[in-house]
Order: structure tokens, then sequence, then C-alpha cells
């Protein structure tokens, strides 16, 4: 792996560092291979289905109540299901350029919404063509455009964009004519991409009223524009609307479904189904207030876990993989799988030893890694063995000089008991609520000018949870004093407001129950080793102006202001 500095997957754990030791010192996808034997024989071709913002606990094979997917579910029961991956990136480009290249996103360095990956770094579709593979990619657009680089190596490429969820069965005719026009001995490998559950949650009328009633009072429609205005604090939500833009989604996934139905049999029909590899897995989630937000701009399991589904033609039994994977080892899995030469300084590892007979149970030590980079940098490590299960997520304001805009919250650690800063209001006095480790302390009235404040906190405690929240906030946009489009309450300098958050999904899957107070040196232990994770850029992007289409079309998923 290339990432950490210090990866030792020989060490023994020291006597009385115990399963948490052993996990930190095996490093990154460390642990004892997987038993069984070798994977199966190379298919003919390899087909990549990528179902953007499809969260793994929406699906019966990953135990959702609600029966949004019967025909996944039943490819899962006889194909190879991987129980736990994590993306390295809660966003469409980022994360699918970590597919398809099989790196970190601070290596690759394609970050939205402007950037181009660079030549030097090959793709998925690049090394299957140079090996003599037919390629062919079909997508919605958006971030998965061919300007951004995911069209390198395809000799037929297209990026309509999306207009609506029945968008999918285009993109996937497309690739059914691809397939229906090989010679018999050609290889291929086809990618496929769609929006069609994302964000706007409009799915047909007959999966419409599946899960969903009418709307509740004071709803508003799923626009990502909308979605985003909620996460910019300029837009209020209940929890009511939230359960009803959940069901939307649901029966979109139940949707897709359908046409992920009518794919298989097309692949059937074509005599392909014996021959092919087929990938069902998706960039990243989607949150539904589970952290106070939607859409998916945060590092928490709602937007990190997605399913991977391999169904592969020569695979005698069907395979549970419990291990945590990440999605950056898709690339090399789908090189080994296909009969390829291994790529060289990949990050990601190769999962097809896993789909050998017995290898599911075994899950080893492994760790994953993602981040994003939205109004504040967020890190996070997961480490996992058996039933162990940990995240540690870090909060690092962006830098700035002039001091920290809060929209109108903010919370943070202090190591001290006296706490000086410099704050000031936005637009007006506000008064700022106070509290430590959850509890009232006391309050603060900020003016329009820059003024001290020395916070006394209480005596005893090795780390203080301190948390100031405003009365309200004003958007600089609307006020016409700005092109800010947040909605901003006070401004803060002078103290550090980082934070880390320690979770235990083991007993706590959604990450719900902050564990960093109770268990300071656990989080010291993993702390340390996710500041082991230094990326070296493989090669600078370039950097493209975006068409006035591009960014409607960008607006319309909520991803611009």
């Amino acid at each position: 792996m290339a990432a950490p500095r210090a990866v030792s997957g020989a060490h023994v754990a020291p006597a009385g560092l115990g399963l948490l030791g052993a996990i930190l010192l095996a490093g990154c996808g460390g642990g004892p291979p997987p038993p069984g034997g070798d994977p199966p024989p190379p298919p003919r071709g390899v087909v990549l289905i990528s179902v953007d913002t499809l969260r793994a606990d929406h699906l019966g094979a990953y135990g959702y109540e609600r029966p949004t997917s019967p025909f996944f579910d039943s490819l899962a029961a006889r194909g190879v299901l991987f129980e736990r991956v994590a993306v390295q990136y809660p966003s469409t480009l980022t994360s699918h350029m970590s597919i398809f290249t099989g790196l970190y996103p601070l290596e690759h360095r394609v970050l939205p919404p402007d950037t181009v990956l660079a030549a030097e770094i090959e793709t998925l579709p690049e090394r299957f063509r140079a090996h003599g593979f037919r390629t062919a990619g079909h997508t919605e657009g958006g971030f998965v455009a061919g300007g951004y680089g995911f069209a390198r190596g395809f000799e037929e490429f297209t990026d309509h964009p999306y207009r609506a969820d029945t968008d999918v069965e285009r993109t996937f005719t497309l690739g059914t004519r691809f397939l229906a026009r090989l010679g018999p001995e050609e290889r291929f490998f086809l990618f496929l991409h769609t929006y069609t559950v994302h964000d706007p949650y409009e799915p047909p009328p007959a999966y419409r009223s599946l899960f969903a009633g009418p709307p509740p009072p004071g709803a508003f429609s799923s626009e990502g524009e909308h979605l985003r205005q909620v996460n910019l604090g300029q837009r209020p939500v209940t929890v009511g609307t939230a359960r009803h833009f959940e069901a939307l989604y649901d029966g979109s996934i139940r949707y897709f479904d359908d046409v992920l139905a009518r794919f298989f049999a097309s692949l059937e029909r074509l005599g392909l189904d014996r021959d092919t590899l087929v990938v069902v897995t998706s960039d990243h989630g989607e949150e539904f207030l589970e952290h106070g937000k939607l859409a998916h701009v945060q590092v928490y399991p709602e937007c990190l876990f997605v399913p991977l589904l391999i169904v592969h033609p020569g695979l005698e039994k069907p395979v549970r993989v419990r291990r945590l994977v990440q999605s950056i080892d898709l690339a090399p899995t789908l090189y080994e799988l296909a009969g390829l030469p291994p790529a060289a300084g990949l990050s990601g590892r190769s999962l097809a030893p896993w789909l050998a007979p017995g290898a599911g149970a075994a899950t080893g030590r492994a760790e994953a890694h993602a981040e994003v980079f939205e109004r504040e940098a967020v890190r996070t490590l997961l480490v996992a063995e058996r039933r162990t299960s940990l995240q540690l997520l870090r909060f690092e304001p962006k830098p700035d000089p002039e001091g920290s805009w809060i929209q109108r919250e903010v919370t943070f650690d202090s190591e001290r008991p006296v706490l000086e800063l410099e704050a000031q209001s936005f637009h007006r006095p506000r008064w700022v609520a106070v509290t430590v480790d959850g509890e009232p302390f006391g309050r603060l009235e900020l003016e329009t000018s820059w003024r001290p404040y020395r916070l006394e906190l209480p005596t005893g405690r090795p780390i203080y949870r301190v948390g100031l929240e405003a009365d309200g906030c004003d958007s600089p946009r609307q006020l016409g004093v700005g092109d800010d489009a947040r909605c901003l309450s006070f401004q803060l300098r002078g103290a550090a407001l980082s934070r880390l958050e320690l979770y235990d999904l083991a007993r706590d899957p959604l990450a719900q129950d902050d564990l960093s107070l109770e268990r300071p040196e656990l989080k010291r232990r993993l702390a340390h080793r996710l500041a082991e994770y230094d990326f070296e850029t493989r090669a600078e992007p370039e950097v493209r102006e975006l068409t006035p289409e591009a960014k409607a079309a960008l607006r319309a998923l909520g991803y611009l202001d």
C-alpha cells in the first residue's frame, strides 16, 4: 500500500495491546490471506455497473426490511457479496475516479468541480483496451462526463445529461446494443452508470407509491438545489420530509432493480450470461438527517458504505465476504479476474482471492480511509476484524487567516481548561449558547466587530467538547452584501476548531453514540494511525473551465451553489 508512511503487516502486537493493536500494526489491508483455492477462471467479458448514490443498507441482501431489491438479492444468493465496502470520497466525481484508477483521492487529485485526470494516470478502460478488449461506456453525465477523463480508453462512450430516473433505460439499452454487436470471440469491458436513485427522488409513478404516501406538511421538492440549501442552513427541513424523501429513494431503488433484471435477461438472450462477469456497486450512499444533513456531504456510515456484488459465471457456490474492503480495490480486482497483468503502483488490493471457495468467512484485519472537503476538511479511518468495527473521524476547518466563519453552530475539542478566542457576529449582534461536554455552560454576547472572550472550563477533565450555537444566521447573498450562499452566524479566530469523533460500528452501525470522550486512549491510538495516511500526488490534474451547460447540470444534482 502506498498511502501510510508506516505499514508492517508482519509485526506482532506487543503484549497487552490486544486486538486494536494488532489492527493498527497490520496496516491497510493487512492480515492473513483468505483461505481456499484459486479464484474462478477469467470470463470473456466484464460489465461494471455503478448505481450512483446507492447505500448498502437499503438493499435486502444487506438486511433492509423494505422489498427494494428482490432481483439484486437473488443475484447475491448466487454471487459474491462483500458486506463492508467503504468508498474513499462521498462525491460522484472523486469516488468514481478512485474506482477507475485504484488510487486514493489525494493521489489522483480529481476533486470537484473542475479538475481533469492527468494523462499519466491509467484508467480501467484504458488498461482493458490496451489488452485487446472491446470497450464501451455509457453514463448519465454530470460528474461522470467524459471531459473529466472518464471517456479515455472507451471506443464507444456517451454521457447524456441526466433528465429523469427513466434515463437508466436508455443507458442500459445502449449497453445492450454494444454487446449485441460483438463478434463471437471478442472480449469486452462495458461500464454503465446511472443516477436513477440520486436526487431528485422521482421514480416512475408505479414505483412512487410503493413505499411513500402523500408528502407531509411543509415538504418541498427533492431537487438537488433544495437539498443543498438545507445543508447550507438556508432551508428548514422536518424529519417527516426526510422520511418521505427516503421512501421515494427506496422506490427508485426498486425501479432500478427491475431494470437490472431486464438487463440480465438481455445477457441470457444474447448468450453472454455464461461467460460474462458482472459487478454492481456504487460511488457513495445517501443521508437522510442521520447526522443532520441531506444528500451526501459527510463521511458517516450512511454515505460511506456501498454494495459490492460480483456475479462470476465460473463461481460454483455463493460467497459472503465479511472483511472490510475499499472502492480502490475494484480496479486491481477486475484486472486479476479478467486475466490481465497486475498494474503497478495501485493503492487498492485485488479482492480476487476472496472469490475462492471458503474464503468469505475469514475476515482478517483491515482498514479503510476516506475523506471529504466540503465546508471543512474531514478525514476518517475505519478499522475492523471479526466482531470489531471502529470509526474515527477528524474534523478540521479550512484554513482562514481572517478567522473561520460558522454557519450556525460549531463543536470542537479543547485540552485546556481555559479557552481564549476572538469572535465577531455577522450582520447583527447575536447571542451564542455555550455547552461543555453536552451540558449548558452559559452564553456569549457577540458584536459585529472583533472582541476577545475567555472561557474558564470545569477543571479535572483530560479533554473538553465545546459547543457554540448562535441564535440565528443570515446569508450574504440574500442580504446583497456578497456571493456567499451560506447562512452565516459568526466568525472565530485564535482557537483550534478541530475535533475527533469515535464510534463502535459493531454495536452502533449508524454512528450515533460518540465515544471519543469516554475512550481517550483508544481515540489517541486511532488518531495516530490516521495521521500516518500521508498521500503523494501521482500526477497533477488539469483544470478546466466549466461550461454553462455543465454548471446547470451539476447545479440540478445539488453539486453547485
